[in-house]
C-alpha cells in the first residue's frame, strides 16, 4: 500500500471506532437509556417504517442480520416496552413491528444525536469541502454495498 492508502485505512478504522465509542458514551451519559448500540439501531430501523411499521424481514434486511436474529432482538425490545407487534391489515399472516411511545422517544433521541453530530462536523466546512466529503463518503458506501452484495 502506498502512503495515502495506509493513512486512509488508519483514519477509516479510527473513525469507525470513534463513532461507535461516542454513541456508546452518549447513551451511558443520558442515564435514562439502557440500550446497546445494536438495540438502538434496531429501534431506528423500525422507526423508519413510521406509523405503519415494518415487517421482521424488512428490519432484518435493513440491519443486514438474519430473520431469526431480528425476531429474537424484536422480542426482547417488545418485552421492554419499546416495540409492539401487530397483524398486517392486508395480510393477517404478516406481522408489522411498530414503535411504542417509549420507542418513539428513544428514536427521537437517537435522530437528534445524529443531527447534532453532523451539524457539528460540517459547521466549519466550506461548500466545496462539504461537497467533497459527501461525494467521498457516498463512493465509500457504494463500494461497501457492492462488496456486501458480492458476498451474498
Amino acid at each position: 500500500m502506498d502512503a495515502f492508502a495506509v493513512a486512509l485505512n488508519e483514519v477509516l478504522v479510527d473513525t469507525y471506532h470513534n463513532i461507535l465509542q461516542l454513541e456508546e458514551e452518549t447513551l451511558k451519559k443520558s442515564g435514562r437509556i439502557h440500550l446497546s448500540i445494536k438495540e438502538m439501531h434496531l429501534i431506528e430501523a423500525v422507526g423508519k417504517g413510521e406509523d405503519q411499521g415494518r415487517t421482521v424481514s424488512e428490519i432484518a434486511a435493513a440491519m443486514n442480520i438474519t430473520r431469526p436474529t431480528a425476531t429474537v432482538a424484536i422480542g426482547k425490545l417488545e418485552k421492554r416496552g419499546y416495540l409492539e407487534k401487530q397483524p398486517d391489515d392486508s395480510d393477517g399472516r404478516t406481522v408489522r413491528v411498530t414503535l411504542t411511545r417509549s420507542g418513539k422517544r428513544i428514536d427521537h433521541f437517537h435522530r437528534r444525536y445524529h443531527y447534532n453530530m453532523v451539524t457539528k462536523i460540517v459547521e466549519d466546512l466550506t461548500e466545496m469541502e462539504k461537497d467533497s466529503l459527501f461525494r467521498g463518503i457516498r463512493k465509500l458506501n457504494e463500494f461497501l454495498k457492492k462488496s456486501l452484495g458480492e458476498k451474498k
